[in-house]
């Protein structure tokens, strides 16, 4: 399950965009966004479950925030559950910008 961090050219204005990727091998999956341990309740985007030639299914969920939210480094997370299954994604500031 891949994030992505908002660009640089994003980083530049007043919003910004995050991602995260879900790869799956069933058609449905469940995901929460945090900040700081709370629930997210606006400015999600999660698409519909795609599935791909090797069976598995992605989906994509899209996180909208303030641009300064990123800056001061606050904490996102992106956990997609299945019914037996959790993944929760822990993506720093300082580990997005590391290359």
């Amino acid at each position: 399950q891949p994030f992505f961090p908002p660009s640089i050219a994003e980083l530049r204005s007043n919003t910004a965009t995050l991602l995260c990727l879900s790869s799956q091998s069933v058609p449905f999956a469940d995901v929460t966004w945090l900040v700081g341990g709370s629930p997210v309740s606006s400015g999600i985007s999660t698409s519909t479950a795609v599935q791909q030639p090797d069976q598995t299914f992605h989906i994509s969920s899209y996180l909208a925030i303030q641009t300064s939210d990123w800056n001061m480094g606050k904490l996102y997370k992106c956990k997609v559950s299945l019914d037996s299954f959790n993944k929760t994604l822990n993506p720093y500031k300082s580990e997005c910008f590391s290359m």
